[in-house]
């Protein structure tokens, strides 16, 4: 039986395709992205299939690389020293850290 990734496809593939940098200009700015455009549910599915995927693929991370390249991956995690490995538990951290809040303005007086 073959394991389908559709919600972290549509991450990868709707996201971290060749145009990325569309979406912000960090892996951190694109994952924001995602989370204000998808559903809370979408985005809890997505990390299932991260922790799914890090769990088959623990002892051969080699794996984890070409399955983000199947799932339509084109950013280049590799420039900041990450494997594929660390580069999805970044992403799955990213997914669950809490949004910044927008800077405040000065009030006025």
């Amino acid at each position: 039986m073959t394991v389908r990734f559709e919600k972290l496809e549509q991450l990868m593939g709707g996201y971290f395709h060749q145009d990325w940098d569309t979406e912000g200009a960090s892996d951190a700015e694109v994952i924001s992205a995602f989370r204000r455009a998808e559903p809370v549910n979408q985005i809890e599915a997505t990390i299932v299939e991260i922790d799914h995927l890090l769990w088959l693929f623990t002892r051969n991370p080699l794996k984890i690389e070409e399955h983000l390249a199947a799932l339509g991956c084109e950013y280049y995690y590799q420039a900041h020293g990450l494997n594929g490995q660390e580069w999805l538990q970044r992403v799955r951290s990213l997914l669950l850290s809490p949004e910044p809040h927008p800077p405040t303005s000065p009030s006025s007086t």
